[in-house]
């Protein structure tokens, strides 16, 4: 079951990016909300490597392909705190554009991908596990901390969300922040893909707040 989800997955993904590069052409290329495409396509190469899995098989072939989706994973998900400060910026939030606020967005996001390297990818070690029908290659040599990263990517799109609600009226960055947010509480579904379903839904929020603060600015 969790492969034909994480198949589904994979092409509304490659939908996702094409609706990226297509208000990246309308409007500009140069805007750092664009950097939602590099999270499109680690999550697409995500969803796609666990869909394939169990065609592909255990061995060293699969197993570089799992390692590569960590890395993906520590690289590109802290350059959503870039997507998030650039929602304040075309909020026109004025303190957000000046002095500091810029280079903190900056460091913050250097500071959360060096401490998933350090804290989850430095001691990976990966071991084959089949779970609903899928394949994949599960980190077991993390050490006994907490996902600081993702805590940190979290607390900023939350923030920014409310921001965003209470100047622009605009509540689904919000709600698909909090979805995403709330989603590791819920345990009686019989999948591993809920994370996966989540993190697409949050994905679909902020491409909807990407193109609705791009339509108030460009048209």
């Amino acid at each position: 079951m969790d492969t034909v989800i994480y198949s589904l997955l994979t092409i509304a993904y490659l939908i996702l990016f094409a609706v990226v590069v297509l208000l990246a052409k309308w409007h500009s290329w140069a805007d750092i909300g664009n950097v939602l495409l590099m999270v499109i396509l680690a999550l697409l190469y995500d969803n796609g490597i666990l869909a394939l899995g169990k065609y592909i098989g255990e061995g060293d072939l699969l197993r570089a392909l799992n390692l590569t989706r960590y890395y993906l994973h520590a690289l590109i998900t802290p350059l959503l705190v870039l997507f998030a400060w650039n929602t304040l910026v075309k909020a026109n939030l004025k303190w957000a554009k000046k002095g500091i606020v810029p280079w903190l967005a900056v460091l913050l996001t250097l500071c959360l991908i060096i401490i998933e390297f350090v804290t989850v990818v430095r001691g990976i070690s990966l071991e084959p596990t089949m779970k609903y029908g899928a394949l994949s290659y599960k980190n077991v040599g993390a050490g006994n901390f907490p996902p600081f990263m993702i805590i940190g990517v979290s607390i900023v799109l939350v923030v920014t969300s409310i921001m965003i609600w209470i100047k622009q009226k605009w509540p689904w960055y919000f709600i698909g922040t909090l979805i995403m947010c709330l989603t590791p509480m819920i345990h009686f579904l019989k999948t591993d893909a809920l994370h996966n379903i989540a993190e697409f839904v949050l994905i679909l929020a902020l491409l909807a707040t990407k193109a609705y603060q791009d339509k108030k600015i460009y048209s």
